[in-house]
């Protein structure tokens, strides 16, 4: 992939993309302790990865972004997103737009949790949407789409909010937030083409294949299974033909790696040809998402590029 000056194309004054690198451009305590993790997924790992990165958040700059919290997308509780916008922008520029919705197994989590995610994208140039979204088991199947499709709706209703371009839009997130992320690129906006979407980033997705469901996962589903393949994202990939960037973890849990496999075939099936495809080296299903904003770039230009490439099309 090729590196372009983000100034040049959006209108941005002051911010240039850092250099690619790996995740040994990070202290290599951050590296060996989520080494030591293996591909496991527990509380232990979720605090310990965190705990590893929240020193380099916290000293990160955070220069360059408005930050307005709280803006209420929908009437529901959690249908809430944080803005994050850059501040030196030229007059009258547009830049693309990111949704991005946390992760958290369908129960838990929070858009204040991946505010570095939010800070990243904003200095480089991009109005990013962080949202919180309902929780099962109140909030079940599609709602999660639901809950990002009201987000995008928000966002082109409000132009007057923010400086991006609402037909230029892109869908993102990471573990749940990416099934929900899915859902409404490939299911809950179908049919709805003017919707401004322009692509799909999903970061370590764990129910592309609805009927191989980890169990916890059918708090969000339910236990009915004569549902699950109605559910099934794999099975909708035909439905809306979205450019679409795929991210997971060298180590991350093995029914990650085999959702994203199942996939992976199933966009082949379609194209002929494999999609846009990153497995971040060294990293878990935590620190795949906690290393933007910081040295490592393991996801981030490739991330940005893809947004280039397709902001435009």
């Amino acid at each position: 992939m090729r590196l372009l000056h983000w100034g040049m194309i959006f209108g941005l004054v002051g911010f240039a993309p850092p250099a690619y690198a790996q995740m040994s451009a990070n202290p290599p305590a951050i590296a060996a302790g989520v080494r030591a993790f293996g591909d496991r997924l527990g509380p232990d790992v979720v605090k310990g990865v965190t705990d590893l990165y929240k020193p380099l958040h916290d000293a990160a700059s955070k220069d360059g972004v408005t930050v307005t919290r709280d803006i209420a997308y929908g009437t529901g509780e959690r249908q809430k997103l944080d803005l994050y916008v850059p501040s030196n922008l030229t007059a009258g520029a547009k830049v693309p737009v990111l949704v991005f919705a946390h992760g958290g197994g369908f129960v838990r989590g929070d858009k204040s949790g991946v505010a570095h995610f939010g800070t990243y994208f904003a200095q480089h140039g991009i109005v990013t949407a962080v949202i919180n979204y309902g929780f099962a088991p109140q909030a079940s199947f599609p709602s999660g789409g639901e809950d990002i499709g009201k987000a995008v709706t928000w966002l082109r209703e409000h132009p007057q909010a923010h400086p991006g371009e609402v037909g230029a839009i892109f869908v993102s997130g990471n573990s749940a937030g990416a099934t929900h992320a899915a859902t409404y690129g490939f299911i809950t906006s179908a049919g709805k083409p003017a919707d401004g979407v322009r692509g799909l980033i999903l970061i370590s997705i764990p129910t592309a294949d609805s009927e191989d469901l980890a169990p916890p996962d059918k708090v969000y589903y339910g236990e009915d299974a004569s549902k699950y393949p109605a559910m099934s994202i794999i099975r909708h990939v035909g439905d809306r033909k979205l450019p679409l960037f795929l991210g997971v973890a060298e180590n991350d849990m093995p029914s990650i790696q085999r959702q994203n496999k199942r996939l992976v075939d199933a966009l082949f099936a379609r194209d002929g040809r494999l999609p846009n495809y990153v497995t971040a080296l060294g990293h878990n299903h935590i620190s795949i998402i906690e290393h933007f904003g910081t040295a490592d770039e393991s996801l981030g230009p490739g991330i940005l590029e893809f947004i280039r490439e397709n902001a435009a099309k």
